[in-house]
């Protein structure tokens, strides 16, 4: 496995991609509802500090935000730094929305600094994950909360995709089977992405070493395929993710999770 690179995150095509296939508007009637469900989950305080550990651009700080919170916004880019502070006072929120570069895997705060942790689909990204859940865990406050938005590795998207590869007779090269699940580089705009297929027990086991317990699974996104179909399908699939989310089916076979865990020592 390669070191986590950072490149890929620096570059404004990399923005405008997450903005095309993550922020359109059907997405982000997802994302409506999803972020307020995970502060309900993990039962924020009122008034209290949650911190966004990966923000990107932004969008889910603002949403945080405007649910009444402060927020503290780490990102190791400073490209997603600097643009998630213009939305940010774009939306009105700079007076409780601060932010610092940060990098997960060894970061700056003190032990049990937060309360509240959350990490919206960044882990996924970062090679050396065990790296990261030890610094995350580091700085969950004991019977504080972390939640951690993850792909997962029993999705059907991916049984659909190794189907299709198998028939097609064109596998999928450099996939790396590991103890947290599978792992892939990708070519992105010139640049590597990781991304985990993360193996959700797996996941739960290593937390449980550092003294937390799951309190919830659900589901996310069922489906990623809408990334790879037109315009009209998009909407269609898009639709679809809405409604499985209101209907809260198994987040077994969807290709995302949000998990929340309780540091009990």
């Amino acid at each position: 496995m390669q070191p986590i690179t950072t490149k890929i995150f620096e570059l404004e095509d990399t923005l405008k991609s997450w903005d095309a296939n993550y922020y359109q508007p059907l997405a982000q009637h997802y994302y409506d509802q999803a972020i307020p469900t995970m502060l309900k989950l993990m039962e924020v305080e009122p008034g209290a500090t949650v911190l966004d550990a990966g923000c990107g651009p932004g969008v889910h700080s603002i949403r945080v935000a405007k649910e009444g919170y402060r927020v503290c916004a780490i990102d190791i880019s400073q490209t997603m730094l600097e643009e998630a502070k213009k939305r940010v006072t774009t939306a009105g929120y700079s007076d409780v929305v601060e932010f610092q570069q940060q990098d997960l895997t060894n970061l700056s705060f003190p032990d049990a600094a937060f309360q509240y942790v959350f990490c919206w689909g960044v882990i996924i990204h970062i090679p050396q994950i065990e790296k990261a859940l030890d610094q995350l865990a580091r700085i969950v406050a004991p019977g504080g909360k972390l939640a951690l938005y993850v792909t997962n590795k029993s999705a059907w998207d991916h049984k659909l995709e190794s189907m299709l590869r198998f028939s097609l007779n064109k596998p999928l090269s450099g996939l790396e089977r590991l103890p947290m699940g599978n792992g892939i580089w990708y070519d992105m705009h010139g640049e590597k992405l990781w991304v985990w297929q993360i193996d959700v027990e797996a996941l739960t086991n290593y937390l449980e070493k550092l003294g937390f317990r799951r309190t919830h699974r659900i589901i996310g996104e069922f489906t990623e395929i809408h990334w790879r179909v037109g315009s009209i399908f998009r909407n269609l699939l898009l639709r679809f993710n809405n409604l499985c989310y209101r209907l809260k089916i198994s987040p077994s076979p969807a290709i995302a999770n949000l998990v929340i865990f309780e540091k009990i020592r």
